[in-house]
């Protein structure tokens, strides 16, 4: 049978408004969905005249009116809960020049503490769909405490927790952990809503990143990373598409490392380089090629040498000029598969697959997701090289772009050899490294024909499944995709079929 080519594009999308009110999520960095406090600054998602002033917009929870912050450009707004608003289940709306959007399910607790901004959780991935930005600072001079620049045993830090109850007062019963050691408390400045805590790191806090957890009255907070100390750290080792399966990864597969002290130089375009600007990463002994180092904000993408065993376990360690990390034990497995995805900016719960129907550049989406990406429609009328989004077909072939899938050789030899570490597939396909053992892709929950299964010409590490769509296949916008490979876990993300 024809194995398809591959036309993978690359795009930046911006993002378009437009004057309709429409909330699709509601959220916070909190540890509960949905769940909010008087006075949590909470980040509302959905369609909105982002141009317009924030003055122009109010929110509404539970009877209860107050404004919010200025509109933010990519696709949200923020506002914090009224103060006011009273406890139990209701809803919040979002009114602009006399519109009104539809009422979103929400539950108000007189306390549910969080640490304000995301970080990088502690096994954990970063939130989506907005930039999060490092909570602690230095007590003394109010420098921020980043990945690049992280933080003392001893040094006084402050933070701000949001979410508690109107007259919540410093004398509220109140406590700090760094990595499970109490901290101790040198000054908590109250407000309506919030509290501002100095604390101290504490002489015994693990070097690392350490988790930070502030309990309030009982209820705790989101645990948010700390990094501790000037030498490296990784915080979570997370598949590079999905950013899923926690310290389990397969040989070959595209990794993202998450953790502090990895530099102070990014290099977006490394690979196949194992040594960037200083910074190293290895598995056991077997240096990893880096695809990219965002080293000030703590993240590097590599690849997991396809030399290493699919059993076991293995150590990782990230060296730079400064030391060497603690060893991160990860579990290695035959295939963890991923597929690569568009995010929504208005609907948080959609991870469309990058799924192209064949030979062309045309992406399996709905229509909505492709206007919030920036992208035409009405494919057919523009070539097939031009990238475009809109729903596939059944009987339709795809491409579907994955990590992950496993042991690939030349024409899929169960004995043959796998393609080297820091080598990438030849771009004209001969020889074809296609995967030992063949994915189950069930589209719709019904099994999809697999016509190719391997590392797309011209990469490494990257996958390409090409796979015809089941006749009888369920429409609609978010249609399940899943892939496994033998006992691996399923990796599901969505497509969108007409």
């Amino acid at each position: 049978m024809q194995k398809f080519i591959l036309l993978f594009a690359t795009f930046f999308a911006g993002l378009g408004w437009t004057q309709a009110l429409a909330i699709t999520d509601v959220i916070t960095t909190g540890p509960m969905d949905h769940i909010f406090a008087p006075g949590t600054s909470v980040y509302i998602l959905g369609t909105f005249p982002l141009h317009a002033a924030g003055r122009d917009f109010s929110i509404t929870v539970g009877g209860q009116t107050g404004g919010i912050n200025v509109p933010d450009t990519t696709g949200f707004i923020t506002a914090p809960i009224p103060i006011n608003a009273a406890a139990g289940p209701t809803t919040l709306t979002v009114t602009w020049q006399g519109q009104t959007s539809n009422a979103f399910p929400v539950t108000i607790l007189p306390l549910a503490p969080e640490i304000d901004g995301a970080g990088v959780l502690v096994g954990g991935s970063p939130q989506p769909n907005y930039e999060p930005y490092d909570p602690f600072q230095d007590g003394s001079s109010g420098q921020r405490i980043t990945p690049a620049s992280p933080a003392s045993r001893g040094e006084p830090l402050s933070v701000s927790v949001y979410g508690l109850a109107q007259n919540t007062t410093a004398s509220t019963s109140l406590s700090v952990t760094v990595g499970g050691v109490n901290a101790q408390i040198a000054q908590v400045n109250a407000a309506t809503g919030r509290e501002t805590i100095i604390f101290f790191v504490p002489n015994s806090a693990p070097l690392g990143i350490d988790p930070v957890v502030v309990t309030v009255a009982g209820a705790a907070t989101n645990s948010v990373g700390l990094p501790v100390g000037t030498a490296p750290a990784i915080g979570a080792v997370l598949n590079g598409a999905s950013f899923g399966s926690p310290g389990t990864v397969a040989p070959g597969e595209i990794v993202s490392v998450f953790g502090a002290n990895f530099g102070a130089q990014d290099s977006l375009s490394a690979f196949p380089s194992t040594n960037v600007n200083g910074l190293s990463v290895s598995f056991g002994n077997t240096a990893a090629p880096i695809f990219a180092s965002a080293a000030k904000e703590g993240q590097i993408n590599l690849l997991v040498p396809s030399e290493l065993a699919t059993t076991g376990s293995v150590s990782l360690t990230v060296k730079t000029a400064s030391g060497t990390s603690p060893a991160f034990s990860l579990n290695l497995v035959p295939a963890a598969p991923a597929a690569f995805y568009y995010g929504d900016p208005f609907v948080t719960t959609r991870h469309n697959a990058v799924a192209v129907v064949a030979n062309t550049a045309w992406i399996a989406m709905p229509l909505s997701l492709a206007t919030s990406l920036g992208l035409p429609s009405n494919c057919s009328a523009l070539g097939a090289a031009t990238v475009c989004g809109e729903p596939a077909h059944a009987g339709d072939y795809l491409q579907i772009y994955a990590t992950g899938l496993g042991k690939a050789t030349p024409n899929g030899d169960p004995a043959g050899t796998v393609l080297p570490t820091g080598q990438v597939a030849p771009s004209n396909g001969s020889p074809l490294y296609e995967t030992v053992a063949t994915p189950s892709v069930l589209i719709g929950g019904l099994p999809a024909s697999v016509i190719f299964s391997g590392i797309a010409p011209g990469y490494a590490g990257l996958y390409q499944l090409d796979v015809q769509i089941p006749a009888g296949v369920s429409t609609g916008s978010d249609v399940p995709l899943a892939i496994s490979v033998g006992s691996s876990a399923t990796d599901t993300t969505t497509i969108a079929i007409q």
